[in-house]
C-alpha cells in the first residue's frame, strides 16, 4: 500500500499540457466519438449504402469506432482511456545520480500511485514518499526523485523512515546496474477527465473509423463499366468501380498521419538517450 495520502500529480491537464486554466472559448477536451458525429464529420453527401442493398446501421458504425479506438491507440502509442499500470524498471547508476530519472512505458501519467523498491519476491524493500516526486515532466512519461526536502532538514518531525531513506538511497550509488529494481504504479491516458479525449484524438480516430467503412462500400463497387441492350436499344455506362472513394480514403489517410505525427510529438520525447 503506497503511503502517498493521494496520489501524485502536477494538478494541471492532460492536454493541452500543463493548461492550468482555460478560457473556455474554445473546446479541447469532448466525449468519445458517436456515430451520430461520425456521420457529420467524415460522410456529408456520402451513402453508407452497399451495392447490394445492404447499409451501415449506427450500432455498425459504433463497432467501427470502437475498432478505430484500439487502431488509434496502435498508432499513437499510448492509451487512450484512463488506465492502471504497474511495471517494473532497471536500476542504472548514470540515471540514478541523474535524480533517478525513470521513464514509464505508457506516456503520459495522469497520476502516480507509487513508487518503491520491490524486491523479486514481490516485497516492498523501501517506498518513495510522495514529497520526494518531481511530477512536472508526466506529460512525458518521466519520473524524477528530489529528495530535497528531507536532505535539508524540511521533513516534519524528521521521520526515522523519510531519514532512513536517505541512506538506503546513498547506499544503491554503489551498484551500477539492476535488473527490474525500481516498480511504479500509475495511471495513464490522454484525458483526465473521466469519458473525455481531447478533439483532435476524436479527429484521429474518426479518420481511422471512415477509411474503414469506405474502404468495405467500394469494395462492393466490382465494375469500372456496365451495358444492357434490348430491341435494338442499348445504354451503357461507367464509374470508378471500386476505385469510387479513392481520393477521399487518400485525403482522410493524409489527415491521419498528420494528427498521429503532431500528437507524438505532444506526449513524447524527441530525443532518446541510453547508457549501454
Amino acid at each position: 500500500m503506497a503511503d502517498f495520502l493521494t496520489t501524485k500529480n502536477f494538478g494541471t491537464a492532460i492536454y493541452p499540457i500543463h493548461a492550468n486554466e482555460t478560457s473556455g472559448l474554445l473546446k479541447r477536451c469532448e466525449p468519445f466519438l458517436t456515430p451520430e458525429q461520425l456521420k457529420s464529420r467524415f460522410f456529408k453527401g456520402i451513402s453508407l449504402q452497399f451495392k447490394n442493398g445492404d447499409k451501415f446501421t449506427d450500432s455498425d458504425l459504433k463497432d467501427r469506432i470502437n475498432l478505430a479506438m484500439n487502431e488509434a491507440e496502435i498508432l499513437l502509442g499510448c492509451v487512450i482511456t484512463r488506465e492502471a499500470f504497474k511495471e517494473k524498471i532497471f536500476f542504472d547508476q548514470s540515471l540514478y545520480k541523474a535524480f533517478v530519472h525513470i521513464q514509464s512505458e505508457h506516456r503520459p501519467i495522469i497520476s502516480l500511485e507509487q513508487l518503491a523498491v520491490v524486491s523479486s519476491d514481490n516485497n516492498t524493500v523501501f517506498e518513495l514518499p510522495s514529497a520526494w516526486i518531481e511530477a512536472s515532466n508526466f506529460s512525458k512519461g518521466l519520473v524524477n526523485v528530489v529528495p530535497l526536502l528531507a536532505a535539508f532538514g524540511g521533513a516534519q518531525g524528521g521521520s526515522a523512515g523519510m531519514m532512513g531513506g536517505i541512506a538506503f538511497l546513498a547506499v544503491l550509488g554503489q551498484s551500477s546496474f539492476v535488473p527490474a529494481f525500481w516498480q511504479i504504479s500509475y495511471t495513464s491516458g490522454l484525458s483526465n477527465k473521466e469519458g473525455n479525449v481531447p478533439v483532435p484524438v476524436n479527429e484521429l480516430i474518426g479518420c481511422v473509423a471512415a477509411i474503414a467503412v469506405l474502404s468495405e462500400i467500394a469494395a462492393t463497387h466490382l465494375y469500372n463499366s456496365q451495358s444492357q441492350s434490348q430491341d435494338c436499344i442499348s445504354q451503357s455506362s461507367s464509374g470508378p468501380g471500386p476505385n469510387i472513394y479513392n481520393k477521399r480514403i487518400e485525403d482522410l489517410t493524409t489527415k491521419r498521419d498528420e494528427i498521429v505525427r503532431k500528437l507524438k510529438s505532444i506526449f513524447s520525447s524527441r530525443w532518446f538517450v541510453g547508457n549501454f
